[in-house]
């Protein structure tokens, strides 16, 4: 049993395609990049639900339980840099990571868990 990093950002108008396009690149590279692909959960985003119209970007990736604290320390950072990338391109949303009930805080440009 692992914990999920779950994501969203929202906002009034839609992803335009060239924001499409280079969230699609930012998730590739990373996902390519993550060394424990073979242990663990690489980053994925939702299918739009227009259901939710201000969510325009949301999903959730499970950290394993099993993996030591480096690893998992590794894993965790990985995925906060990706995410860190995703939001300098979409800046004007409101976003909100979190880690089961703790929260990733927007410091300096990039995302770091709460002290």
């Amino acid at each position: 049993m692992g914990v999920p990093l779950y994501y969203t950002a929202e906002r009034s108008t839609l992803l335009t395609q060239q924001e499409q396009e280079k969230i699609a690149s930012i998730v590739d590279e990373y996902n390519e990049n993550f060394k424990h692909a073979d242990d663990a959960e690489t980053f994925d985003l939702y299918a739009y639900d227009d259901s939710e119209s201000e969510v325009i970007l949301a999903g959730a990736t499970k950290l394993p339980a099993n993996m030591d604290v480096e690893d998992l320390m590794y894993t965790l950072e990985h995925w906060l840099q990706c995410l860190t990338e995703i939001r300098l391109v979409v800046t004007d949303a409101e976003w909100h990571v979190h880690l089961d009930d703790n929260d990733a805080v927007w410091v300096d440009d990039k995302w770091q868990m709460e002290k």
